[in-house]
């Protein structure tokens, strides 16, 4: 113990006499170990930490996948049933989907976020509720009562948490609900975004008509938590072994297909599954950030090594072994990195909050991401780690020179210099590959993010969106499509509006989508026909989000009425893909279960109906008329600023329905943006870490060749004397530093092709 304290003593002396050596040490270590404690904080809180729910590893997130891959999709209500009674893996089976509702009779009308609900799916969660209770089976059946249970924060902003809220009443899309409980403060469940109430009865959607609800279509997820003598394996072995047997039970349905399994997958995997590689590749760019941190500390303690040959040999002259040696100089490598250790934890916890602050919703779980002490337990590690590693080659070194040569006052042996110098051009022919991987890797993401900014397809300039949700309980069917048109006229009327439509949704967001039989194709039965996009739209669509009509019309006033033809529009991927070299005006489509065919009246250009970043898929567009029922989004393309538009839209719409509310407020522009947010935020961390990283390795280059032309004085020196000029001289120093970076460039580049397929 006498020796540990004095080594650090001889240790914190060093470092004071050194306060260069010491801040440049410490501050790149501080940044070092900070970005990865930050980024850890990240990995621990999504990918390592259990969901707060009670046996969070027995549950799994139940969900329908097709095994060709072309897209997953959601359980019907036919298909849940069927496994909640014939499952014996789960000891509870819940659905849920979300829904929303038109808050009314408490001030302004509000637009409510919501989830449907089977009755036990906090049970199954094990959550407790903060007040009241959760559902009971009688009010899940047909004709049960209208309840709700609030979220804590619709609790605190519409009841200021009063504890009396049970038993209150909320009259939602024209109906009154009962408050029955309320859940608990920060409950989030994380498949699902932020809602303000749940209810029962998952069949009652708004969305799913009675026809689609018993003939197949799909949209539910399940809950499900595992017996206790039952594995995810085992489970998933008899989700295969039902779903064999629901083909046989249930042929014709739609989601009746060989193509289409149930999936069961660990709830946590499956929240995070959207970002989880985008953060193993940052903890990964991070980590080598460390390295080359590490390698830039090791050699900074070479130099320093420089002026102590002459200390150690004494030391060792006077008794002292090559293990006390060792030891001493450890004991200061693991102080400066403890040391730069707590500056690293300092600055991840202002780094995570930048982190989730930047991320915003792209981030599962965002809340959860804090310290713990899993994290400080890394920091401690990786900061040790950090020491051992710089610390050890130098140590190593050192602690055995050649004591006569070095007591001798002419005893520069030029031996031990090369030894050094191997070493410290190791380090930085490492450093150098390092920076290389991470700029290649951070160069390929910036690639594939400059794609986003690819054509949409259309024209996102001064257009806006809203959404307007009618209550299917206030409206029906032949009402919605005579609101949605008194509605278009009002704004088409409006000064500075130059078109506007309505669509059931909107470019780069995820539309529904249906089974087709495209004429001219094998007359297949319906769970082996080709699915494909399908949008309801108005008149004017094309117009005003300028897709250009490649053949054909668009569509006509006439074809938005109930008695209006039978007419479609599809996309130029899907006239290519089912009739290649062929017009496709006039050509007939099937769509769903309906036996009427649907003729094409025109074809529009290409538009990122999915995501910017994925290719085009096949589309149909539909009259909304025909096909009323889903919640339309006005587009309104403007002449000026769109947002100052929204006052005078929202008055044309409180003009048709004074408790209407208007939602999703935001332009063509902002929708894009958002989708490009999550690829821009990783490829620009990543940037900023390859150049972090190229710094490191460029201050890398600089401290090995200074430290070698320092030890090579006396050769420059003679050199000089004997008539070299100063060409010769700079040419011998850069063809060293040439030679080390493009070592480092050809094995990083070698490295960084390994990783491409990965990336």
């Amino acid at each position: 113990m006498a020796l540990v304290s004095q080594d650090l003593r001889l240790a914190v002396r060093g470092f004071i006499r050194q306060p260069v050596f010491t801040c440049i040490a410490l501050v790149t270590l501080a940044l070092g170990i900070g970005a990865n404690t930050a980024i850890f904080t990240v990995v621990n809180a999504l990918l390592l930490r259990q969901l707060p729910y009670a046996q969070p590893e027995r549950l799994e997130l139940i969900s329908a996948e097709r095994l060709d891959g072309d897209r997953q999709g959601e359980l019907s209500w036919v298909r849940f049933s069927a496994l909640a009674e014939q499952n014996q893996s789960f000891s509870g089976l819940a659905a849920f989907t979300t829904d929303d509702f038109n808050l009314t009779g408490r001030g302004t009308p509000e637009h409510v976020a919501a989830a449907r609900v089977s009755w036990n799916f906090f049970q199954i969660l094990g959550v407790r509720p903060a007040a009241g209770r959760w559902f009971v089976p009688e009010e899940d059946k047909p004709g049960g009562a209208n309840v709700v249970v609030l979220s804590h924060e619709m609790w605190a902003r519409q009841f200021g948490a009063k504890p009396g809220v049970i038993g209150q009443t909320l009259t939602l899309d024209g109906a009154v609900y009962t408050v029955v409980g309320v859940a608990p403060a920060g409950f989030h469940f994380e498949s699902m975004p932020a809602l303000d109430l749940y209810t029962p009865r998952v069949f009652e959607l708004s969305l799913i008509m009675p026809a689609q609800l018993n003939a197949g279509a799909g949209f539910l997820n399940a809950i499900a938590r595992l017996h206790p003598g039952a594995t995810q394996a085992s489970a998933q072995a008899e989700m295969n072994t039902l779903a064999v047997q629901y083909l046989r039970d249930h042929q014709g349905l739609a989601d009746a297909d060989p193509a289409i399994r149930v999936h069961a997958a660990n709830l946590r995997d499956e929240m995070v599954s959207s970002v989880r590689a985008a953060i193993w590749i940052l903890f990964g760019a991070v980590t080598l950030v460390l390295l080359i941190a590490c390698a830039n500390v090791a050699s900074l303690m070479l130099s320093r090594a420089l002026g102590r040959n002459r200390e150690i040999a004494v030391r060792m002259a006077m008794g002292a072994s090559r293990g006390d040696i060792i030891g001493q100089l450890l004991t200061e490598s693991l102080l400066l990195a403890l040391i730069g250790g707590a500056g690293g934890a300092l600055l991840s916890s202002w780094g995570v909050r930048a982190l989730t602050a930047l991320a915003g919703n792209m981030l599962p779980r965002a809340t959860e991401v804090r310290p713990d002490a899993t994290v400080f337990a890394f920091t401690a590690a990786i900061s040790i780690f950090a020491g051992v590693v710089f610390g050890l080659a130098p140590a190593w070194q050192l602690s055995r020179p050649d004591v006569n040569s070095v007591l001798r006052v002419e005893g520069r042996g030029a031996t031990s210099g090369r030894r050094r110098n191997g070493l410290r051009n190791l380090l930085v022919v490492g450093q150098v590959a390092l920076s290389m991987i991470l700029l290649v890797g951070a160069g390929l993401l910036v690639r594939s993010f400059a794609g986003l900014s690819r054509d949409p397809g259309f024209d996102p300039a001064r257009v806006l969106t809203m959404n307007v949700s009618l209550p299917s309980t206030r409206y029906k069917r032949p009402q919605l499509a005579n609101f949605y048109r008194d509605l278009l006229a009002k704004v088409r009327a409006l000064p500075g509006v130059q078109s506007a439509a309505g669509a059931t949704a909107l470019p780069a967001n995820p539309s529904r989508f249906s089974v087709v039989l495209p004429e001219g194709q094998p007359a297949v039965p319906l769970a082996q026909r080709p699915i494909v996009d399908v949008l309801s739209i108005t008149e004017g669509y094309a117009a005003a989000m300028r897709i250009p009509l490649i053949e054909g019309r668009e569509f006509t006033e006439r074809d938005n009425t109930a008695t209006g033809p039978h007419a479609l529009l599809v996309n130029k991927t899907f006239a290519r893909r089912f009739w290649p070299d062929q017009s496709a005006l006039g050509k007939r489509v099937w769509v769903g279960r309906d036996p009427q065919p649907w003729e094409v009246a025109g074809v529009l250009k290409d538009v990122h109906n999915f995501a910017l970043a994925a290719d085009v898929r096949p589309e149909i567009d539909l009259p909304y008329a025909l096909l009323p029922g889903l919640p339309l989004d006005l587009i309104v393309r403007t002449q000026g600023d769109p947002h100052a538009m929204t006052r005078a839209i929202e008055q044309c719409v409180f003009s048709l329905d004074h408790e209407q509310p208007v939602t999703a407020i935001q332009t063509m522009d902002e929708i894009l943006e958002s989708g490009a947010a999550q690829p821009r935020f990783t490829a620009s961390l990543l940037a900023a870490l390859a150049i972090a990283a190229l710094v490191l390795a460029i201050i890398g280059i600089y401290g090995a060749i200074s430290y070698a032309v320092t030890e090579r004085t006396r050769e420059v020196g003679i050199r000089l004397a004997l008539g070299a000029d100063r060409g010769d001289i700079l040419r011998l120093v850069l063809a060293r530093g040439a030679v080390l970076a493009g070592a480092g460039i050809a094995i990083g580049i070698a490295c960084a092709l390994a990783l491409t397929r990965l990336l």
